[in-house]
């Protein structure tokens, strides 16, 4: 579905993809990380339903259905992160990504962030805590193999500030966001994300 638009007088291609039905515009890799992290701060729901706010829930509808349905997972929340095997490893759904990282590892921090979009994402949290030994003593380790239970016991300090920051804007109605959209240069800006519509 590739088309000229023309928003605010400047006219581009756009266009989008579709998975079932769903309608999403791809990141590079199909991770939640990709499409979630820009929530922690822009409010996009609420400043760009027709384009961010709207790609941001398809893109956490359609992770979860083919990481639960079609990988056969127990909990979901692909995104780049620790691997079991060692090291850092890049993990997505590969679908919703032009390059499309292979599934994995899932990650507490990618099911956080999709606290802001999802109801679901409340028992999925719940599910890797009760399932896996994935929470010590400083919060959520990293990762863990879903296939295999294996758990990276390490944090990563970029991973539990979303984790933090996503759970601070779910409890308090979007603090964080509120805070970020109060700034008087953001708020001569954010009206120009309603002119566009992906779909």
């Amino acid at each position: 579905n590739r088309t000229m638009k023309t928003v605010n007088d400047y006219t581009f291609p756009g266009g989008h993809y579709a998975w079932k039905q769903v309608k999403y515009v791809p990141s590079w890799g199909g991770s939640l990380f990709e499409a979630l992290m820009p929530l922690l701060v822009l409010n996009e729901p609420r400043y760009a339903p027709d384009s961010l706010g709207r790609n941001a829930a398809a893109h956490t509808e359609i992770h979860r259905r083919f990481t639960l349905d079609h990988l056969g997972y127990p909990v979901w929340g692909l995104s780049p992160s620790s691997r079991p095997s060692g090291g850092y490893g890049e993990f997505g759904a590969r679908i919703l990504g032009v390059r499309g990282y292979r599934a994995g590892a899932v990650t507490p921090h990618a099911a956080a962030l999709a606290l802001m979009v999802e109801p679901a994402a409340t028992a999925n949290l719940r599910e890797l805590v009760e399932r896996y030994p994935i929470y010590g003593d400083f919060g959520f380790y990293d990762a863990v193999d879903p296939q295999t239970g294996q758990v990276v016991y390490n944090y990563l300090a970029l991973d539990q500030s979303m984790i933090l920051i996503a759970l601070a804007n779910h409890l308090r109605e979007g603090v964080i966001q509120r805070y970020f959209a109060a700034d008087p240069i953001m708020q001569r800006v954010l009206p120009l994300l309603k002119a566009e519509r992906f779909f």
